[in-house]
């Protein structure tokens, strides 16, 4: 919009002023990335989503005086292993060959990973790095 002193006004060309329909480019291109975002954005991501395990099986590891309770854990392939903060400090998760990272979790916030392939990941907490443990993946473990 363009003031030409206080009682006269007049609208820019290509502004939102502009007779329905008739989207100016920087528009169109604005709508088009927000709705990839939102798709993006809204997309579930194994990592996050506990309910990925489906029928299989789960384990839980508490994060409790700065460490991880069990330390090391084995489990078969499919299983969902779900991280749970239970003190007032904050944690997250992060395997060391960059498989699986969490958010920072709060007390009782939880994280939820499932593990496909066999294997043994180690991983730790970054706020706190000798906050350490491992995800041990073989068949037929239980």
């Amino acid at each position: 919009m363009t003031v030409h002193d206080a009682m006269h006004f007049a609208p820019n060309p290509g502004t939102a002023f502009e007779a329905p329909g008739s989207k100016s480019p920087g528009v169109l291109h604005a709508l088009r990335l927000t709705v990839l975002f939102i798709a993006l954005a809204s997309t579930p991501c194994l990592a996050e989503d506990a309910n990925n395990a489906g029928a299989g099986a789960v384990a839980t590891v508490g994060m409790d005086h700065t460490t991880f309770n069990p330390s090391e854990i084995t489990v078969a392939p499919g299983t969902t292993v779900t991280w749970v903060n239970n003190e007032a400090m904050p944690h997250n998760v992060a395997d060391l060959n960059k498989g699986f990272r969490s958010k920072i979790l709060a007390k009782d916030d939880k994280f939820s990973f499932t593990f496909a392939t066999a294997g043994e990941y180690d991983y730790l907490c970054l706020i706190h790095p000798n906050m350490k443990g491992k995800v041990i993946v073989k068949p037929g473990a239980s």
